[in-house]
């Protein structure tokens, strides 16, 4: 992966978490990562198509004589050193006459940038980099030093044998570490003791440095001879030999591959943020559970209601169940003959329920309510188009079929019996009028025609009453239509708000698993082998 690769990769993650953050599936902590990412490297500051310098920046606090530590690299008085010194408002750059830096990217302010050329061919491979002190009571001072610090490939961290603890310098540096290569200088050497040294070594590689750079400097502000032995010799030959090409680019690369591990970082914990699949699917368990309970209590609540309904449909005071259009302007849902606002507001409580349990699981709410919405606006639409359905197929199909099928037979046989009856005793009084005439007998009696007569009427009598008492009642067969069009109502709404969570859950992994995709492409950035010369390594702080 070359920077270019990087700043492309980096643009479409940055992209991708945004759309994410104001989806709702990302807070603005989880943004705030990124937001110390930066693309940014010495490189940009030179034209690609020459070999560019070492950029070398002094970092350190208030009155350690870093400007003076540059007099003396330099060979020549470049640095400003007198009393205004500790309240520097600029960046200062010396560069060869030969390099050009008209590269400056967007955002850093040019104002407070002071640029000067030398004619010192030695320094041709170094451009200084002076900074304002990072201890600086003004806190642009500070951030102007910051910034500054992704444009530099070796950070000269300087200190002094009175300030080399200082609170300040040493938690930028624990920031910084791992971005740059540092090498270390405790200058004003006639004023330290060894003790200081080894003290201060401690502290380093407890602080990652197993095997730093440390060199002792005396360098007075009129860039006299020091007074005492010091380490400067060595401190100008160690730069000497980072300036040279193939040492750049592993710096260059060491940087680039430090700047792909945060975004591996950041992607990682984007990542554990969005595996939130078994939380998805356990709140969707638990709204299953709680939503039984929940339609139980609005089925008894609605009972009186479904009753009034059931008796206003037959009596004609409804022509449907169906809600009317909402008025212009309303705020509340309309309600109808079954959906009372009762039912809705014990519906809306119960979706509440749902967020606050969501948050308890730290799931995201903005893509809960966003599927919740139509929802909770719509459960009145929705069970009086269900209590409509089985209302008007209930009506249409009244009782049970068993009921229906005795109810028919007993109508037939109200009509058939009867006329068999009646056939049977026509059969009688035909047979005995024949006997009657040929043998002489006599007519037919009383008693004959009232058992006749009986015996039809009982024929038709029987089935009749049987066809009344088996009639199926048209009022309940409203009302268990209404009942179960509440049921099946409950039951579907219920079943959306299942399948709502069933599909975060899904979006969700789907996410997690893009995200899994994004840390692939940030994975081995460079070869660790291009890190195994000891010089690169001692700058380097391992993590």
């Amino acid at each position: 992966m070359n920077q270019q690769e990087y700043s492309t990769l980096r643009s479409e993650v940055l992209a991708w978490v945004q759309a994410l953050a104001h989806a709702g599936w990302l807070s603005r902590d989880d943004l705030e990562p990124f937001a110390g990412q930066d693309d940014t490297s010495p490189g940009t500051l030179f034209d690609g198509s020459v070999h560019r310098p070492l950029v070398i920046g002094f970092f350190g606090g208030t009155g350690v004589g870093k400007s003076s530590l540059l007099n003396r690299l330099a060979g020549a008085a470049i640095a400003r050193v007198s009393v205004e010194r500790p309240t520097s408002r600029e960046v200062s750059l010396y560069a060869h006459e030969s390099v050009r830096l008209d590269r400056f990217p967007a955002g850093l302010p040019l104002e407070r940038v002071r640029l000067a050329h030398h004619h010192n061919d030695a320094l041709r491979r170094l451009v200084w980099v002076d900074m304002p002190d990072i201890d600086s009571a003004e806190t642009a001072n500070r951030d102007l030093a910051l910034r500054w610090l992704p444009h530099i490939d070796l950070l000269i961290y300087v200190v002094s044998p009175e300030r080399y603890r200082d609170d300040c310098g040493w938690r930028m540096l624990m920031e910084q570490r791992g971005t740059h290569a540092w090498t270390f200088v405790m200058n004003q050497w006639d004023h330290g003791d060894p003790m200081q040294i080894q003290d201060f070594l401690g502290l380093l590689k407890n602080g990652g440095f197993a095997e730093p750079y440390l060199f002792r400097t005396q360098c007075a502000s009129d860039d006299g001879a020091p007074a005492v032995a010091d380490d400067f010799a060595a401190l100008e030959s160690l730069i000497e030999e980072l300036a040279d090409k193939h040492l750049v680019d592993q710096i260059d690369a060491q940087a680039l591959a430090y700047r792909a591990r945060q975004l591996q970082t950041c992607l990682g914990a984007v990542r554990s943020r969005l595996e939130q699949r078994p939380a998805w699917e356990a709140l969707r368990a638990r709204w299953e559970a709680q939503w039984e309970g929940v339609t139980a209590e609005i089925e008894g609540g609605l009972a009186w209601v479904t009753e009034r309904a059931a008796a206003e449909f037959l009596a004609g005071r409804l022509k449907s169940l169906n809600p009317p259009e909402p008025a212009a302007g309303r705020d509340a849902p309309p309600v109808n003959a079954v959906w009372d606002p009762w039912a809705q507001q014990r519906w809306e409580d119960t979706l509440a329920a749902l967020a606050v349990d969501a948050d308890d699981r730290r799931l995201p709410r903005q893509p809960l309510q966003q599927a919740l919405a139509p929802l909770s606006a719509g459960a009145f639409a929705t069970v009086a188009k269900r209590v409509e359905e089985r209302l008007r197929g209930a009506l249409s199909r009244p009782g049970n079929r068993l009921q229906r099928v005795l109810y028919r037979l007993c109508w037939m046989l109200a009509l058939l019996l009867p006329l068999a009856a009646s056939g049977w005793v026509t059969f009688n009084v035909v047979t005995f009028y024949y006997r009657s005439s040929t043998e002489h007998l006599g007519y037919l009696g009383i008693d004959f025609a009232v058992h006749s007569a009986l015996l039809i009427i009982l024929a038709w009598l029987l089935p009749y009453l049987l066809y009344r008492a088996l009639k199926p009642s048209t009022e309940r067969a409203a009302l268990r239509g209404i009942r179960a069009g509440l049921e099946v109502g409950l039951a579907e709404i219920g079943a959306g708000v299942s399948q709502s969570l069933d599909h975060l859950g899904r979006r969700s992994e789907l996410l997690s698993d893009t995200a899994s995709e994004w840390l692939k492409s940030c994975e081995n950035p460079t070869d660790d082998k291009a890190f195994e010369d000891s010089r690169i390594a001692r700058l380097l702080a391992k993590r």
